[in-house]
This record gives structure tokens, C-alpha cells and sequence, in this order.
């Protein structure tokens, strides 16, 4: 048998574990920080000389505060009493960048982290030298130590937990707000084996499995804990339209050495198809180069005959085809597979068509994929399937848009879209490939489900174009990429209008051509995505219009949609802390790179902090006698005592 190698699991923090005494001494911690480092008081704001008395003040502060604070953040309502409020108040929420929404359903102890966590993503050179730091830890032994300050900063302000039960909390608290949850596995593709369980392996899984044995095993792994994923996220759905989703990344479910392979067969199609068009459309021509530069050779004359019989058969039905039939005639999953694809060659890394052995681990990474979107399919949760590097993109676009033909289907009249494809709108083809996808699913009658992003891959795609000498796949220019996000958003939001005009009827995740989320930071694009709705005519209560932040990350937008009946979710990724390492050091970065908006909400966070200090350290004085008596009558025989007594008993009566 074998199992996945976990790291130790370190306990968090919690106010049981600090004692009468410890508060104590945090108190005295808190006077001497003041004390010694002065803070001036200047009108209502609190300036601090140093970063060292800022850090020494949050660590009194949180110690002084830990024991009364899981009870202090003020209770968000119900999510049942949210409602869609109009368009206007929603973009006055959105607009307004005081809006402190968000920080009223944190404690004390959550807002102080999050203070400590930003500041430090705000040191470049602190999140330049982390991973080196990380990697020089390990190689002594002592990430132990390492791991135990990421748990209790970075990864309490960016995770939901170590396994997927420790999410539920979470997932309920942000229930509570209107929010609901994308259950992220963060985890890589090659799982850590333990060495004494290779032999064991090796002899009753390396022969069927082939040169990838460890990696599908991997694989296998990856499979068991997504499951448990979806189960778990199938327990924080929020009814209706608005079910809850899981994450999923292909690189995980298979080799990405088949990936690459699978990649590049799909590019060559792609490449013929562009050789041969005019004004969009070929002829049976690049249908035999396909036969003669792609696919393998044909294992016998009967395959060889049944080819040109397909092609002689096309091109008497339909001489000239399009993309999207070009790419559905030579579908790895199609029903004409066995005649293009099958073969009984081997491994050949010199040959660019694929052999007997890829197309069986093809088969094998398709079939893990299904068992999981069966399951989120009966459990009615969502699956969303990640964008990652271009040399995977195109297999994974393939992969995603077949499972999205079979669990999307239309007339299933009372289900909403099980899957759904992640379109990285910073590439130059995005567009083209959305409007290509949204045909594609008119034309085989499933419902087109999408997740639009931004992308996360500028610098290394950039980086791979210049070194391979080929044209970079990203936008030149950050305005052309913030052009194409809202281009797609747009052009969606029209489908759906198009859609409510012809039919008649009121738009739902269940019978709409079109359901997808806006998956962004930028406050400016969520505001954008709400007018052109109401523009549009599709109501936030639709369930066919959704919007996504990380965890962790611009709350102040998540909070605002959701109190105003928008369909709002938070990416919240989970794993052991070693493997979600990799995820905590994009979030630095990420944030470091956005620095406006982070330090804006640093700003709210830490206006918070000081008003609840106020107001349990400093209660409000009772009014002057004076103010209290101004609309008092008082009795003509008065003294000059009953003038301060008798207002003051009034008032409390």
C-alpha cells in the first residue's frame, strides 16, 4: 500500500491556550511599548515612530485582547434576510472606499493578523528572499519552526485549514455575510511517496501503468482527496442557484509530461487549420495532413481505408467545415477516436503523435476527472477547472470543454451547470476562444459555463516566448488586458440578454445558454460588471452571474455584493502547510504588486482595531449636566442640587 508522506501538523493558537497571567503580561507589554516609543496624538490619529513599535504594539494589543475577542466581532445577519438591492446602492457600497463592512464580522485577533500580514507583504525584500529562506530552513531541519510562523500569519489570513473539514467553520462564518465558498485543494501535482513503499508499488503497478507509475499514483492520491472535497463543499452550498464549488487542476490528475504531449497534438491541429483557412474554413486538404503529420500511422489497411472513407464522407456532406467541426471531427474523446487515434506503437519521443501508452493515460486522467464531476454532479456542487501554463492550456481547454458537453447538458432543466472552464483574459486568443466556446455549446446544446480571469502567468509565459523565439501570448500593454477582460464580460452579459429577449422568460443557472463568475480584485472591472447587468437587464438573483476573490483578499468587495444579494464567492484553499506554501508566496507577491488597494485595507483594518480599543478601554463619559437640562422643565422650587439630580434620573428613566 502506499500513502501520500504528510508533514507534522502544528495546533493553532487558540485563547484557551493563554492564561490570566500571559494577558498580564501582554498589558505591561502594551505600557511599555507606549511609553517608551511616545506615540503623539494628533487630532483622533495614532502615529507610531518605528516599525518595531508598531509590531511590539499589535502584540500587546492582540494579547490584551485575546481573551474577549471571539466574541466581540460584531454578528453579521442571516444570510436569508440579504436581498438584491438596486444597482445604485450597490455601486455606492462598491465606490465607497471607507466602507467598512467587511471588518465588522472579523475579531480583534483576525484583524490584527491581517495588519501584521499585509505589512509585511509590504516589504519587497522580505517576499523577494521568503522562498530562499523556506528552502535554507528545510535544508537544516528546521522548517518546523518556519512552518509554525506561516500557519499563524500567511496561511491563517489566506487558508482555510489543513484538510477540508477544518473549512467548515470558515465556509459558515462567510454563510453568514452572503458569501459562499470554492473549496480549493492546494496542492501539486507530484504528491510525496514514501520510499519504502516503491517495491511494493513498483511490483503490481508499474507494468500497467507504464514510465508514469509514480506520477498516476500520485494521481490516484489526488483523486481520493478531491472527492472528499467535493463532499465537503456539497455541505457549505447555500441552496438554490448558488451551490457551492470545488477547484480542480488537471496538472494533478495526470503526468505533465503527458500533458505537454497531449498539448502539442492539439496545437498541431490548431496550427493545420490556420495553414489551410480562408475566411475561416478548410477543405478535405488539411484533412489528409492531419491523417499524414498527426495521427499516428494506421494499424492496418481496414484503418487505413475507414480514414479516407470519413474524409470522401465529409466532403460530400459538408465541403467546407469551420474551427470548432474541424476540432470535433479529431476529438480525442469523439466517436470517430478509435479511427484517427488508436494505435500500437510505442513510447516514441521522437514522434509527435501520440502512442498506445499515452492514449490509455489519456483515458485514465479522463476517467478520474469524470468520477469527480460525477460526484459534484449529484451533490449539485460546481466544478472549476483551473487555467495554468499555455503549454497545458490547450489540452485542458479540451479536456474541460468534454466534460462540460456531458455534465452541462440543457435539458436537464432543473440542475445548473456542473462545470466550468477558466478563460485567462490576458492572453491575445482569449476572446477569440470565448466566442468559439459559447458556439460550440449552442451547437451541442449544453450550457457554456466559464470562469473569466485576468491570468496569472505574465512573467514566466513572457519569459518562455522570448527564450523559444516565438510571439509572447500575453496582451503588450496593461490596458489591453483590462480591454479584454471587459470585452468578454460584455460580450457574455449580451449572450444573456439575447437569450431573455427571444425566450421571454426570466433568467436561472438552470435553463440559461450561459452562466459564468467574474473572478477578480480590480475594483474598477466588479463595478463595470454591475452596471452593464443592470444595462443588460439580468438581475443579481439569477444565480447565472457570479463574482470571485481569493480568501484573504479584498473583502471590502466581497462583503459589499454579498450584503447586496450578489452571487459572491472566496477561493479558499486548504492543504498541508508545506504544500500550500507555493500558494502563500503568489499571495505575497500578489499583494505587493497591488499595493493601493492593500494598503487601503491596512488602513480600514487598523482604523478598526484602534475604535474597538476605544471603545472597550475609553467608554464614552456621560453628557454634561448642562446638555441634559437644556429641554428639561424643572420645578420652580429647584435647588441647585436637584437642578443636577433630577435630569439626570429622567434620562435614565
Amino acid at each position: 500500500m502506499y500513502r501520500p508522506c504528510l508533514s507534522r501538523t502544528f495546533r493553532p493558537i487558540t485563547t484557551t491556550s493563554t492564561t490570566f497571567i500571559s494577558r498580564r503580561l501582554f498589558s505591561q507589554q502594551a505600557n511599555g511599548a507606549f511609553h517608551r516609543y511616545r506615540p503623539t496624538n494628533t487630532g483622533r490619529r495614532l502615529k507610531i515612530a518605528s516599525f518595531t513599535a508598531a509590531t511590539a504594539t499589535v502584540a500587546a494589543a492582540t494579547g490584551m485582547l485575546l481573551y474577549p475577542v471571539q466574541a466581540e466581532a460584531t454578528q453579521p445577519p442571516p444570510s436569508s434576510i440579504y436581498h438584491s438591492s438596486s444597482t445604485s446602492s450597490t455601486l455606492q457600497d462598491l465606490m465607497n472606499e471607507d466602507n467598512r463592512t467587511a471588518l465588522s464580522a472579523r475579531t480583534t485577533e483576525e484583524l490584527l493578523v491581517g495588519l501584521f500580514v499585509y505589512k509585511l507583504c509590504t516589504l519587497p525584500w522580505l517576499v523577494d528572499i521568503a522562498p530562499h529562506v523556506i528552502q535554507l530552513a528545510e535544508t537544516m531541519h528546521l522548517e518546523g519552526v518556519v512552518y509554525k510562523f506561516v500557519k499563524s500569519t500567511f496561511f491563517r489570513q489566506f487558508c482555510g485549514g489543513e484538510t477540508a473539514e477544518e473549512c467548515v467553520a470558515r465556509m459558515d462564518r462567510l454563510a453568514q455575510s452572503g458569501i459562499q465558498c470554492i473549496l480549493d485543494l492546494s496542492i501539486e501535482a507530484d504528491l510525496h511517496l514514501e520510499q519504502a513503499d516503491v517495491p511494493d508499488l513498483y511490483d503490481e503497478l508499474a507494468q500497467p501503468l507504464g514510465k508514469w507509475w509514480r506520477q498516476e499514483q500520485s494521481a490516484d492520491v489526488v483523486l481520493a482527496m478531491t472527492e472528499q472535497c467535493v463532499r465537503t463543499a456539497a455541505r457549505g452550498g447555500g441552496g438554490g442557484d448558488n451551490h457551492a464549488f470545488a477547484a480542480v487542476k488537471v496538472t494533478a490528475f495526470a503526468p505533465p509530461e503527458l500533458l505537454l504531449r497531449l498539448n502539442q497534438v492539439i496545437t498541431q491541429l490548431e496550427q493545420i487549420f490556420q495553414a489551410h483557412q480562408v475566411d475561416g474554413y478548410v477543405g478535405t486538404a488539411a484533412l489528409h495532413d492531419v491523417v499524414s503529420q498527426v495521427l499516428p500511422p494506421a494499424q492496418s489497411e481496414q484503418q487505413n481505408q475507414q480514414r479516407h472513407a470519413l474524409i470522401q464522407y465529409m466532403h460530400h456532406q459538408q465541403p467546407q467545415i469551420d474551427a470548432i467541426t474541424f476540432a470535433q471531427v479529431f476529438n480525442l474523446q469523439g466517436p470517430s477516436r478509435d479511427v484517427w487515434w488508436a494505435s500500437s506503437q510505442d513510447n516514441d519521443e521522437r514522434s509527435s503523435s501520440l502512442s498506445h501508452d499515452e492514449l490509455e493515460a489519456y483515458d485514465r486522467m479522463v476517467n478520474r476527472l469524470d468520477q469527480v464531476c460525477s460526484l459534484a454532479h449529484r451533490h449539485r456542487v460546481g466544478i472549476m477547472v483551473d487555467a495554468e501554463q499555455s503549454y497545458f492550456q490547450e489540452i485542458i481547454d479540451h479536456v474541460a470543454m468534454n466534460l462540460q458537453i456531458k455534465y452541462n447538458r440543457r435539458d436537464e432543466q432543473d440542475h445548473p451547470p456542473t462545470v466550468y472552464n477558466t478563460y485567462q483574459m490576458y492572453t491575445k486568443a482569449s476572446q477569440a476562444k470565448l466566442e468559439r466556446d459559447v458556439e460550440l455549446a449552442r451547437r451541442e446544446n449544453f450550457a457554456f459555463a466559464a470562469k473569466l480571469v485576468r491570468g496569472a502567468y505574465m512573467v514566466s509565459e513572457r519569459k518562455r516566448a522570448m527564450q523559444l523565439g516565438y510571439p509572447s501570448p500575453i496582451h503588450d500593454t496593461l490596458e489591453d488586458t483590462h480591454a479584454s477582460f471587459n470585452g468578454g464580460v460584455r460580450f457574455l452579459l449580451g449572450r444573456l440578454h439575447d437569450h431573455q429577449e427571444t425566450t421571454g422568460q426570466a433568467l436561472s443557472a438552470t435553463t440559461a445558454p450561459v452562466v459564468f463568475m467574474v473572478a477578480s480584485h480590480n475594483r474598477d472591472s466588479i463595478v463595470h460588471t454591475v452596471e452593464e447587468m443592470e444595462r443588460q437587464g439580468v438581475q443579481a438573483r439569477s444565480g447565472v452571474v457570479h463574482f470571485g476573490q481569493l480568501f484573504g483578499m479584498q473583502d471590502q468587495i466581497s462583503y459589499s455584493l454579498g450584503k447586496n444579494g450578489y452571487s459572491i464567492y472566496k477561493y479558499l484553499p486548504y492543504g498541508m502547510i508545506d504544500e500550500v506554501i507555493p500558494y502563500l508566496l503568489r499571495r505575497a507577491q500578489e499583494n505587493q504588486a497591488v499595493m493601493g488597494s492593500v494598503n487601503k485595507e491596512r488602513l480600514l483594518m487598523w482604523t478598526e482595531v484602534k475604535d474597538r480599543i476605544k471603545d472597550r478601554w475609553m467608554p464614552a463619559t456621560s453628557p454634561s449636566p448642562a446638555v441634559i437640562t437644556a429641554n428639561v422643565p424643572l420645578p420652580s422650587n429647584a435647588t441647585a442640587v436637584d437642578e443636577v439630580e433630577t435630569p439626570i434620573q429622567t434620562t435614565a428613566a
